[in-house]
């Protein structure tokens, strides 16, 4: 199974899984924003607690949400009986001002995590799980040493009085940095000062979104790839409970993972199916 789409309630489906059956779940769901006759409150911790229940020990669990509402998101994540690891921030720097408030920037993430015993390793071990992925998703330096080295100086940037330098000195260009780039953030989206601290993934666009996907909230599938990467291992099942028009579904299936996305909107699953069959055929074009 590369992919599998299913319509209908999340709560409904979701009972029909497995214990302990899923990898991960990656998900943008209800904000509670009231955008959409959908859109009316944040998922509930029921829905969650199916969540927790299908994804095996360790798995990762992260959703989108607003900054107004992303404590009600996480308090019901946190309540359905996940442990809160982190807290991503997608960096937007094009969305318009709102009346009355500072202009939008950012959308945080919510990551979660199954609870799990022993160590991380004896978990990964036994059930495949529960660690990141550093080694493949590195920032690349962009060819610039990084802050902290100055040209010319041949030494770190001096801290404290008097100018006393507290790291090593090093000639520039023999950087004690991973050359492999930056150790991924939990910033994505953002470039400061001639070299890409974070990993960038500005907001969808649309070519990439379809003449035919009037969704009013897909997600970069750059950003969506790319949080698969980190939060499921190859080969492994991403789950979408709110997978709308497939964003994430294509972002997973980028990067050899594969997708079970449930959607109660019928047009949004045909919107998925298409763009997923879109993608896999240009895929297989380019393979050949």
């Amino acid at each position: 199974m590369l992919y599998k789409l299913f319509h209908g309630n999340c709560l409904d489906i979701l009972k029909e899984l497995k214990d302990n059956s899923i990898d991960s779940c990656i998900t943008d769901p209800p904000y509670g924003m009231g955008m959409e006759h959908w859109d009316h409150s944040v998922p509930s911790v029921e829905i969650w607690e199916e969540v927790l229940r299908a994804l095996k020990p360790g798995a990762f669990c992260l959703s989108f949400c607003s900054p107004q509402l992303y404590h009600r998101m996480a308090t019901a994540v946190e309540d359905a009986g996940f442990n809160i690891k982190d807290q991503i921030m997608w960096m937007i720097t094009t969305k318009m001002p709102k009346k009355n408030r500072l202009k939008p920037a950012h959308e945080p993430i919510v990551v979660a995590q199954k609870p799990f015993k022993g160590s991380i390793q004896k978990n990964f071990d036994e059930w495949g799980v529960g660690m990141i992925d550093v080694l493949s998703t590195r920032v690349p330096w962009d060819g610039k040493p990084p802050t902290g080295w100055v040209k010319d100086g041949h030494k770190r940037r001096t801290f404290g009085k008097e100018g006393k330098t507290t790291g090593t000195q090093k000639e520039f260009g023999k950087v004690d940095a991973n050359p492999d780039g930056r150790y991924p953030s939990n910033i994505i989206g953002e470039v400061l000062e001639g070299h890409q601290k974070y990993f960038y993934a500005p907001r969808v666009t649309r070519k990439e979104r379809g003449d035919f996907n009037d969704h009013p909230t897909p997600k970069p599938i750059a950003l969506m790839a790319y949080l698969s990467k980190i939060y499921c291992p190859p080969d492994k099942i991403v789950l979408d409970p709110f997978s709308g028009s497939g964003s994430t579904g294509l972002g997973a299936i980028t990067e050899g993972r594969k997708f079970l996305g449930i959607e109660m909107e019928q047009k949004y699953v045909s919107i998925s199916e298409q763009r997923i069959k879109n993608h896999l055929n240009k895929q297989k074009e380019s393979n050949e």
